[in-house]
């Protein structure tokens, strides 16, 4: 499956739509905006943001009413890519084979960039009728990119013993990676208006696409369960991730094909050797 020519309909509406939601590159203070863009705008697969569209389609939902979700998603990752490639974290210089932000603007700019994509985010996410439904997306997203989620699963990374234990490499990649994954899949749940019961079923879809996205990168990345485990036990945890994340969404009804794509897209870019890198 060619992810871009699959999804070009999805990705189209995606850019479109960050672009609208983004400051103008000239609004006063310009650098900053423009630090903004470039962190946004610099590549990747915007793989969350498709989730949540494919994910509202499924539950039965127009998936342009999951726009505005979808994009407060993608610039919460973008944020987290920024301040991540900060020197007091990773402190990487290159991402997607341009300068990282703070490399281009400096780490100053870079923070306070980081700092408004979040803000910007949470101010969009204000905008969906009714208000419960805007309500009910705050809730879901903000608790996934905060310290029960994404912030809590990087601290848990920062501050591990290097003789990492299962339960803790589970715990950071649930937290760090899967819980704003979930979320994507969750949102367009609730852009649609789904039952109870069918948001179970996305909810742990996912959780088991989460899990396989991180178990993925530490297979290209020569890191995290590779510490502890064998590269084909990695291999083979995708495949039964995979599987459980189709199961469930197979309960929802007809309109699964781009939720199913997504999974096997996971399983394509699954490395036969390690060290691969994957835009994030």
């Amino acid at each position: 499956m060619k992810y871009e020519a699959y999804f070009k309909t999805f990705l189209t509406a995606i850019e479109k739509q960050l672009q609208k939601v983004l400051p103008p590159q000239q609004q006063f203070p310009p650098v900053l905006h423009e630090a903004m863009r470039y962190a946004v705008f610099t590549g990747g697969k915007r793989f969350r943001p498709v989730l949540t569209l494919a994910s509202c389609e499924a539950a039965g939902g127009k998936w342009e009413d999951a726009l505005i979700p979808a994009a407060a998603i993608e610039l919460i990752h973008a944020y987290s890519l920024v301040h991540d490639d900060l020197p007091a974290l990773d402190n990487d210089d290159f991402r997607r084979g341009q300068p990282t932000c703070h490399k281009r603007f400096g780490e100053a700019m870079a923070i306070l960039a980081g700092d408004g994509l979040l803000n910007l985010a949470f101010h969009i996410l204000s905008l969906p009728k009714p208000a419960t439904r805007a309500i009910a997306l705050l809730e879901e997203i903000s608790t996934a990119a905060g310290t029960y989620g994404m912030i809590g699963g990087q601290v848990a990374d920062m501050t591990a013993s290097p003789n990492l234990s299962l339960p803790m490499i589970d715990y950071i990649s649930t937290h760090k990676t899967g819980k704003l994954i979930k979320a994507s899949s969750v949102s367009g749940g609730i852009v649609a208006g789904v039952s109870k019961k069918k948001l179970g079923y996305i909810t742990k879809y996912g959780e088991f696409l989460g899990l396989a996205f991180q178990t993925v990168d530490d297979l290209q990345d020569g890191d995290g369960y590779l510490r502890i485990a064998k590269p084909e036990e990695m291999r083979q945890k995708v495949r039964d991730l995979i599987s459980q994340a189709k199961d469930q969404i197979r309960q929802l009804g007809l309109k699964t094909k781009k939720l199913e794509a997504l999974a096997d897209f996971l399983l394509e870019r699954m490395p036969k050797t390690n060290h691969v890198a994957m835009d994030r």
